[in-house]
C-alpha cells in the first residue's frame, strides 16, 4: 500500500483537530491526537516525552505560557506534507497566533512527525521552525 490522497486528507483532519482542541484547550481530544514517544525540538533543545501524560503535560505548559501572552487563537498560513513511508510523514506547517483582541500575537512554523497507528494518523514529535525557513530545501 502507498502513500495516497486518503492519507494526505486523513493527516489534515487530524491536524486539524489538533488545532481546534489547542485552542479551545480540550485535552480529551488533544490526546486523542497524540501518540508518544513524543519528541519536542526547540532550538537546539531536544526531548523525548515517553508517555501521554508527559506529552499533555508539555501542551498544558505550552498553553499556560500562550495564556500569560493573551492568546485567543491561530490560523493556518500554509502546509507541505512530504509523505515518508506508507504510514509515516512530516507535517510542515506556518501559522500565525492571535491575541484575545484580535490582533496579531506573531507567527510561527513547524514540523510535525506523523505516523499511522491502528489506523489513525498521530502526532508523533514538533519542531519549531522559524517562519522564514518554512517550505525551504537545499
Amino acid at each position: 500500500r502507498a502513500f495516497g490522497g486518503s492519507d494526505r486528507i486523513a493527516i489534515e483532519k487530524m491536524y486539524d483537530r489538533y488545532l481546534q482542541a489547542f485552542i479551545k484547550k480540550d485535552y480529551a481530544t488533544l490526546r486523542e491526537c497524540v501518540q508518544a514517544p513524543f519528541v519536542v525540538v526547540t532550538g537546539g533543545e531536544m526531548q523525548t516525552l515517553e508517555s501521554l501524560d508527559a506529552v499533555m503535560a508539555f501542551f498544558r505548559g505550552q498553553l499556560q505560557t500562550l495564556e500569560r501572552r493573551n492568546y485567543d487563537h491561530a490560523e493556518v498560513l500554509k502546509t507541505r506534507i512530504t509523505p515518508l513511508t506508507a504510514e509515516s510523514a512530516l507535517i510542515n506547517k506556518a501559522y500565525r497566533r492571535y491575541k484575545k483582541d484580535g490582533s496579531p500575537l506573531e507567527e510561527g512554523a513547524a514540523v510535525y512527525p506523523v505516523s499511522k497507528s491502528a489506523g489513525a494518523w498521530k502526532l508523533r514529535g514538533l519542531v519549531r521552525q522559524e517562519p522564514q525557513y518554512f517550505g525551504k530545501t537545499y
